[in-house]
């Protein structure tokens, strides 16, 4: 699964995240695509060699491969993006290299008891040579060279580098490091989902040459994708395998998270974890007196922005129109959150773009069937603001919604709102049910 982009609203532009992404793609250049093993050796994470403080750091820059880079890179826009559009570029930059450091310290630390020389007998147990095979494979090779042709100086120069090259593999067998930007991407995952768990992520998945996009919670992946690194590395006894490294990292992760979070550095909106997991967040946020928490539509301003002297000359009525045609042709078709999602992303350009009557009470009714309340609330309340002579059904499913949020203080708050002689006989039943139902 490839995150592709998030609809979590953020602050500020990611300036911080695209060096981040240049310096990395630097790097792997500067070592040699990851072609040459010995220009990534001073540049990664050393074990069983002491404490070296520059690897903390270098080692986060370096990868294994364009798959590794550009998997890596991925993850860095699609959830750094997050991150810095909350913090900010300084404070994202402290939060990134923290954990990377923090990561690597620990990491290098664990493994100062790592015995070279034990990783290299094992490695020549399995491998079956012994001294005097050795000195005949390389008299096997000599007299090849004799074969082909070669003189008694190039046939020196060959053996040479064969026992040059079988020294430096051997000389790797006893080595161990580790590197790339994996421990600090799990750790941005974890942020995500502390600040911004009921957001979500667009997914790319490519399955048999076919791709498929489709969307899930920031909750739902990153349970998905530290989970299985969580359980993997319990198999293993907890070793110094990458699983291991990458849960590390969403632990650091989570608990960076938490303390912003706790210290007021970030403004969640009431969307946080620990709001979701109390089920007052979004629209069913309380105060800590139990009352609802009003508040007023943010707009999302890059800090890069400067105000405008003239403003900007919105959509002719024509796109208007062609674009709520657009929302109501996903209503017709039961595709209720691509209309939410089309809805959203016309009033960028139309902050005042209202679809029909008909249209938003058949999108509120159809998010609300699907248990998709914290987009079928809003959608609810703009359906009230704006026909209101239309509006008592609504009421009744706005505080249906606010009895299956626990907040009979809200249900009774729209309850009171309706009016009473212009309802049904089955919806005078209705609201009967949503008062004892509140009342209770």
């Amino acid at each position: 699964m490839i995150p592709l982009g998030t609809d979590a609203p953020i602050y500020h532009y990611p300036f911080a995240t695209i060096v981040l992404i240049v310096a990395n793609v630097v790097v792997f250049a500067a070592t040699g695509a990851a072609m040459d093993p010995e220009a990534i050796e001073p540049w990664a994470l050393s074990h069983g060699q002491g404490l070296h403080p520059v690897e903390w750091v270098t080692s986060n820059f370096v990868h294994g491969g364009f798959g590794h880079l550009i998997g890596n890179m991925i993850f860095l826009w699609g959830f750094g993006l997050v991150v810095e559009g909350k913090l900010g570029w300084w404070k994202y930059l402290l939060v990134y290299l923290g954990i990377g450091v923090t990561q690597c310290a620990l990491e290098q630390t664990f493994m100062l008891g790592y015995d070279g020389a034990a990783a290299h007998q094992e490695w020549v147990e399995e491998s079956g040579l012994n001294v005097e095979e050795f000195e005949s494979l390389k008299e096997d090779i000599a007299e090849q060279y004799r074969q082909e042709g070669h003189s008694e100086e190039e046939v020196a120069e060959g053996v040479a580098l064969f026992e040059s090259e079988f020294r430096k593999e051997v000389s790797r067998s006893s080595a161990s490091m580790s590197f790339g930007a994996s421990a600090i991407l799990y750790g941005l995952l974890a942020i995500c989902l502390v600040w911004a768990p009921k957001n979500e992520v667009t997914i790319l998945v490519i399955i048999l040459y076919r791709a498929a996009v489709f969307e899930v919670t920031i909750m739902t992946f990153a349970c998905w994708y530290i989970g299985i690194e969580l359980f993997t590395s319990s198999l293993t006894g907890f070793s110094m395998g990458s699983a291991t490294l990458h849960a590390m990292g969403a632990v650091l992760g989570f608990g960076v998270g938490v303390a912003l979070f706790k210290m007021k550095l970030v403004d969640c909106e009431d969307w946080d974890l620990f709001a979701v997991m109390s089920g007052h967040y979004g629209p069913w946020a309380r105060d800590k007196h139990g009352y609802p928490i009003d508040r007023e539509p943010r707009d999302v301003v890059m800090d890069f922005e400067k105000p405008k002297k003239q403003k900007k000359k919105g959509p002719s009525r024509t796109q208007r129109n062609r674009k709520l045609e657009a929302v109501a042709g996903f209503v017709e078709a039961g595709d209720f959150m691509r209309a939410v999602d089309e809805l959203h992303n016309h009033r960028r350009r139309d902050p005042e773009a209202m679809p029909d009557e008909e249209t938003m009470k058949r999108l509120a009714i159809g998010l609300a069937k699907e248990g998709l309340w914290e987009d079928a609330v809003p959608i609810m309340e703009e359906f009230i603001a704006a026909f209101p002579d239309a509006a008592n059904g609504m009421r009744l499913r706005l505080a249906n919604a606010c009895l299956e949020h626990d907040d009979s203080a809200g249900a009774l708050e729209v309850l009171g709102d309706v009016d009473r002689s212009d309802l049904s006989e089955a919806q005078q039943k209705t609201l009967k049910k949503l008062l004892q139902a509140a009342r209770g």
